[in-house]
């Protein structure tokens, strides 16, 4: 008997939800009275305009009210009820940029001249040593890894706020023999709303009750991470993390991630991995674990990121293999599990080439 399975890494399967509510907020009001916009433009300190940058309106608290990305233009339009705020201004491989107070209503633009020291990856010493928070205050080197990480995962969000009209996303689905060969492939293209295209389990029920259930028998359901899942607590709770080095990526450092000691669920273990000279975040690998037979095949995949010029982040391209299995039983010995084939899933976004408006969202 052959096992099937169902993938939602990043995509596979079509989930149009609205946006979780921490996310949906950061372009409505959470208080009271009338919303004003805020156009910021941002620049360098040589002029340039600035795409891509992570923008938000803090309050006096440092909580955020509102957050979107700059454009091509260095143009962002933020909503927030009458009040005082600072901008903050987080781009990939700088330090954090904050601004003077700004009061709203206001009815000029702000122009912030943007100037932060750039962050420095390619110096950091990897050891060892394993870390069950990823943001312990003790581990300043997995901290700045962890920063840029956070940033391309934050924008990958915020550019799914600003999809429509963007272009098409692709999904695929392949079942292959042994040796590879194919046996059947599907492809499907589909416009990209203001929804997120693809999607995956909320956070706190992967980590409860794991990224592959089922069995043998009956098939497979697995599930693979995408940004709300990197950045929720669930998965900070129920992970360790390393800072990570390999001889056949050179130029890369990773954040790796495995479960916590003890953890008996299903889960994945992986790598993050950043370019270590422009701190850009290139792609994730991971594979199964804790899964039984499933796991004992390396099934796995990973998901590539790729910065647009116009700023937006986007998912480049996604995979992911896992075995189609046979159980042999015999009186004589135990049951052992053979490979018979396996499924590919895979998919990924198809960009327009079309201009962006000064809220960040294409024309």
């Amino acid at each position: 008997m052959t096992s099937r399975g169902k993938c939602a890494l990043l995509g596979a399967t079509l989930l149009l939800v609205m946006l979780p509510p921490s996310i949906a907020r950061s372009q409505a009001s959470i208080g009271p009275g009338p919303m004003s916009d805020l156009s910021v433009r941002l620049q360098s300190a040589g002029g340039a305009s600035l795409a891509g940058v992570l923008v938000a309106l803090l309050d006096t608290r440092d909580s955020v009210i509102a957050e979107g990305l700059s454009n091509e233009a260095g143009w962002r339009v933020l909503r927030a009820p009458a009040g005082t705020y600072r901008v903050r201004a987080r781009r990939i491989g700088y330090l954090p940029f904050i601004s003077h107070p700004v009061v709203l209503p206001r009815r000029e633009e702000l122009l912030l001249l943007v100037e932060s020291p750039q962050v420095i990856l390619n110096t950091i010493v990897v050891t060892g040593k394993s870390e069950c928070r990823r943001n312990d205050p003790t581990s300043h080197s997995l901290g700045a890894v962890w920063d840029e990480i956070d940033k391309a995962l934050r924008a990958s969000q915020l550019t799914i706020q600003d999809l429509a009209g963007f272009g098409q996303s692709r999904t695929y689905k392949k079942e292959l023999e042994v040796n590879g060969r194919v046996r059947s492939s599907d492809t499907t293209l589909f416009a990209i709303t203001n929804r997120r295209p693809f999607g995956t389990p909320d956070p706190e029920s992967l980590a409860q009750k794991g990224y592959v259930t089922g069995d043998v028998v009956f098939g497979w359901e697995y599930f693979g991470p995408d940004e709300y899942v990197l950045l929720s607590e669930s998965f900070a709770r129920t992970h360790c993390f390393r800072l990570v080095r390999e001889r056949g990526r050179r130029g890369q450092i990773g954040v790796a991630f495995e479960p916590i000691p003890r953890r008996g669920t299903s889960d994945i273990q992986g790598v993050l991995w950043v370019d270590d000279r422009t701190a850009e975040l290139r792609e994730m690998t991971f594979i199964f674990v804790n899964a039984g037979p499933f796991s004992q095949f390396n099934a796995g995949g990973f998901t590539r990121f790729l910065r647009m010029p116009s700023g937006a982040w986007v998912v480049n391209e996604w995979w992911l293999k896992a075995p189609r299995l046979s159980m042999q039983t015999s009186p004589y010995s135990a049951p052992q599990f053979m490979v018979i084939g396996w499924t590919e899933n895979g998919g990924g976004i198809l960009p327009s080439t079309r201009p962006a408006r000064m809220d960040g969202r294409v024309r």
